[in-house]
Parts: structure tokens; C-alpha cells; sequence
């Protein structure tokens, strides 16, 4: 395999003035013809203000360099972290058994990159893109204790992405794009560098499998941390302090998130030329079936589908969300 920065080199063009960018062997750094993109604490850092710069993304940014979002207790060696991933994530395992070989994975707001880190297998090349510098340097410092050489982690403006159109097999973004300041747009910007015939993987809150979680968030945001035992995550003696605070932060404190429905993502799809392959749970909760065929078409009901989630004890315990996967045209 080729090194990691001649191939991420050949992804990347400088948004401000259609550049190219290249690696420099001798500063170690990357470039473009009129900017060198320095490092942050080991991170290549390509991240710039879009045009009309927001508060929400400024927020977010401030809000993940606090809280780390999961973090590595436990976690030593890519053996951990594949023992972790197959027992307790169902899509990182759906994901590692059906993204082709040799593929180029793009993760929008990949956090602390393990999700990234467990799709290395099958030589493919990954790409984990976040605003948080100390999420990505723990991502990082994994990387270099397991000498993992095909994942690249770096600092990047989800609304000012710094990629050349079409490069990426798969665009995977799981649970980032609701905590944007419009979750549409951010949608739109991550198709961009999706080839044509790839699949697009989005994950997020949906608008009714999180109502019981909106009510926590308002006791809690109400009331104060006393109320956090309405949330049993947040009170196992068998979760580590830093994961319960973590997900306390992230669940109950964060500074901006929407909700939507299947139905909404359809629509966005539609106007965005992409086509509908299948959904977490709406079509498969089974995880042996492949999520990048098309799903059985099941248009009755949707709406009272949507709406049931509100009821579901899994949806209930892990915050209320949902899985989309689609095709681009």
C-alpha cells in the first residue's frame, strides 16, 4: 500500500481557491498554493470557516472538546476495540461485514474514531474527518500504539469540506448531522464527495423514538442532576465514571439537536438524486441481512411506524435513532 498522506493527498483540493493539496516530505505538513495546513497536537488540521459562519458549529466545537464521546476505558490493542465493536455496536459489526474490500470510507464526525479504527480491516482506506482535536487525538494515539496505517484522522468544517467531488465508496456520518445548525445542508455538503454508485450511511435521532429522552432532558435541564437516575445508564456502577459523564454531557446537556423521520429523509434524498436503499428498524432489525441491498418496499403504514417508536424499549434506552442508507445516482 501506497503511504497514507500521497493517498490522502490525492482526495483533498483547498475549498478557498480550488487548489490542489499536497503533502510536503520535508515540513511534514500539507499544503495548497496559497496555505500550509499545520498540525494541532499530531492532527492536520484543514479546518475553515465556511462563508456564513454559525454559532452552532462554533458551540459544537467547544462542547466536544470537553466531552470525549466514547472514550477508550478498557481499550489497549485492535483486538479491544474488535471484541467491543462486534458485542455492543450493531452497525460498526453490519458496516465491517458489508462494505467491500478495498473501498475508501469518508466518516463525517468520526469523535474519538472508533468506528474508523474497527473498519480498517480488508484494506480499505479511511478517512475520519471532526472538529474536536482532543476526540481526534485519541483517535490518533490508538492508531500509533496498534501501528494502524490506513485510517487518516483530521480536523474539518463539515460545511466547508476540503475534498474533491466523488472520491469516497461510502460517506458514513452516525449520529453527527442532528447537531448541525441545519442537518439538511450538512447532508447535502457530505454527498460531495461521494462517488457515484456509492452509498451514503446516516444516523439520526428520530423525531419520535427520542420523545421520552426530551422529557429527561427537561427534568433534568429543569431540575438539576438529581433527576439523573431517570436515565439508568447514567447511575451503572458498571460503566465508568468518564463514560456515565460522557453520556450525561452528550445525551442531556448538549448545546443544539433536531429530531426527524424516515419520511423527512426520504424527501432529502429525493431532491438530492439519491436512491433509497434500506433503514434501521424500519426495514431490518435482523443483523445478518445486508443493508446495502434494496429493501423489501413496505411504503404502508410508515407514518404509524414512525410514530410506534415512541413505544420501543430500545429506542427508549439508546436515545431514540435510526439508520438510513442510501445510493447516489
Amino acid at each position: 500500500m501506497k503511504n497514507i498522506n500521497e493517498i490522502v493527498s490525492k482526495l483533498l483540493i483547498d475549498s478557498s481557491d480550488n487548489s490542489e493539496i499536497v503533502y510536503d516530505q520535508q515540513s511534514k505538513n500539507f499544503k495548497s498554493q496559497n496555505k500550509v495546513f499545520s498540525k494541532k497536537e499530531n492532527i492536520t488540521d484543514f479546518f475553515c470557516e465556511e462563508k456564513n459562519s454559525d454559532h452552532v458549529t462554533s458551540k459544537q466545537k467547544n462542547f466536544y472538546e470537553d466531552v470525549m464521546f466514547p472514550n477508550y476505558d478498557g481499550l489497549e490493542t485492535y483486538g479491544d476495540l474488535l471484541d467491543k465493536s462486534n458485542k455492543q455496536s450493531h452497525l460498526a459489526a453490519i458496516l465491517d461485514r458489508n462494505i467491500k474490500h478495498s473501498s475508501s470510507i469518508l466518516e463525517v464526525g468520526c469523535g474519538t474514531g472508533q468506528l474508523s479504527l474497527f473498519l480498517k480491516r480488508y484494506n480499505r482506506i479511511i478517512f475520519g474527518i471532526d472538529l474536536s482535536i482532543p476526540s481526534l487525538k485519541l483517535a490518533e494515539n490508538f492508531r500509533l500504539r496498534n501501528d494502524i496505517s490506513n485510517v487518516f484522522f483530521s480536523k474539518m468544517n463539515i460545511f466547508n469540506l476540503q475534498f474533491k467531488d466523488e472520491v469516497f465508496d461510502y460517506v458514513i456520518s452516525n449520529g453527527v448531522l442532528h447537531h448541525t445548525y441545519n442537518t439538511e445542508i450538512a447532508f447535502k455538503n457530505i454527498l460531495k464527495p461521494l462517488k457515484k454508485n456509492g452509498y451514503v450511511i446516516i444516523g439520526l435521532y428520530h423525531k419520535y423514538g427520542r420523545l421520552y429522552t426530551n422529557f429527561r432532558q427537561l427534568v433534568i435541564q429543569n431540575l438539576g442532576e438529581n433527576f439523573k437516575f431517570l436515565d439508568k445508564r447514567t447511575i451503572d456502577k458498571n460503566i465508568s465514571e468518564e463514560k456515565r459523564y460522557a453520556w450525561l454531557k452528550d445525551q442531556y446537556k448538549n448545546p443544539h439537536e433536531t429530531s426527524h423521520t424516515l419520511k423527512e429523509v426520504k424527501k432529502w434524498f429525493k431532491r438530492y438524486n439519491i436512491d433509497y436503499i434500506s433503514s434501521i428498524p424500519f426495514d431490518y432489525h435482523d443483523t445478518s441481512k445486508n443493508i446495502f441491498e434494496h429493501a423489501e418496499k413496505k411504503t404502508n403504514f410508515l407514518n404509524f411506524k414512525e410514530i410506534s417508536l415512541m413505544f420501543s424499549l430500545s429506542q427508549i434506552k439508546e436515545g431514540g435513532f435510526f439508520v438510513v442508507v442510501g445510493k447516489k445516482n
